[in-house]
């Protein structure tokens, strides 16, 4: 039923991840379990995905961090049935119900994302839970990539973008939003719960990589899982470029937000709370990045 994918970089991580997937998938659900070594090769993730997945014997692929695991048991028999529905595409865990023009990460901020998974940051875990009420599984734009389930026919007319994402950023944003532009509806499921071990690697070649995709997505944005009016559009963009600012602080990229371009955000938006929020969050992020 489920062929699980991983890209390792640590035998013990995957191997802590194959004993972890087998203690939760449910029983009798059959499954397949690949964890490619990329420690000589060091090709890009989506490289390594597509490769695993033209081999995967099973028709719901699962592609998933071999720092992640999961937390509910019987977890394939959750997610087999909403996969087989045509219509699905990508099944995640934390995403986003919109993709603005604006240059932004998978999440444009905490209104717009929907989550259901523990993150472990800074030697705490973290549970992240948005839901549109009591549904099961709730419609978005673009998932993280830390786990992902999608059909493996779905996958094969939309496979990962090796040439737009040569490295290790921006696959997951690059992937869910061709499978929703292609026709199909991604989810974030809320009945099973995941953890995912890392914090992230926001460097300057993930910030590289998101730009690279915004020029390759710019003429077919902004998606929306719900249609949006011209009149919403600009409190959208304001949402974006707020949440875009405040996520370049908090991973500590100061050069790509410096204090001026906070202060320009201002003078635009004067009168915006949200906006002039950004200064004292400035040097609260500063000061915590200074004295890490």
């Amino acid at each position: 039923m489920f062929s699980i994918i991983c890209c390792s970089v640590c035998p013990e991580a995957a191997e802590a991840l194959r004993q972890n997937i087998a203690a939760t998938i449910g029983e009798g659900v059959e499954y397949e379990f690949t964890a490619f070594d990329n420690r000589r090769e060091n090709l890009p993730i989506a490289t390594v995905y597509n490769r695993c997945a033209s081999r995967a014997r099973q028709p719901y692929l699962c592609f998933i961090h071999e720092d992640a695991a999961f937390l509910t048991e019987g977890w394939g028999h959750l997610l087999a049935p909403q996969l087989a529905l045509p219509a699905t595409g990508v099944v995640g865990f934390a995403g986003s119900i919109v993709k603005p023009a604006r240059l932004t990460a998978w999440n444009v901020c905490g209104r717009d994302m929907r989550a259901n998974y523990v993150q472990h940051m800074r030697g705490r875990r973290h549970r992240h839970h948005r839901a549109d009420g009591d549904e099961a599984f709730t419609p978005v734009v673009t998932l993280d990539g830390f786990c992902l389930f999608v059909r493996r026919d779905v996958w094969a007319q939309t496979p990962f973008d090796a040439d737009a994402c040569p490295g290790f950023h921006g696959y997951d944003l690059d992937f869910t939003l061709a499978v929703a532009e292609g026709g199909h509806r991604n989810y974030v499921c809320q009945t099973v719960t995941p953890e995912h071990r890392s914090e992230g690697n926001y460097s300057e070649a993930w910030l590289d990589g998101l730009r690279r995709l915004h020029r390759k997505w710019m003429p077919r944005l902004p998606l929306y899982v719900c249609p949006v009016t011209e009149a919403d559009l600009p409190a959208w963009d304001l949402r974006a470029e707020t949440g875009w600012l405040k996520l370049l602080m908090q991973k500590g990229l100061f050069a790509a937000c410096p204090l001026g371009a906070v202060a320009r955000h201002i003078a635009r938006h004067p009168l915006s709370a949200k906006a002039w929020m950004l200064l004292p969050k400035y040097a609260k992020y500063r000061w915590r990045h200074r004295h890490r």
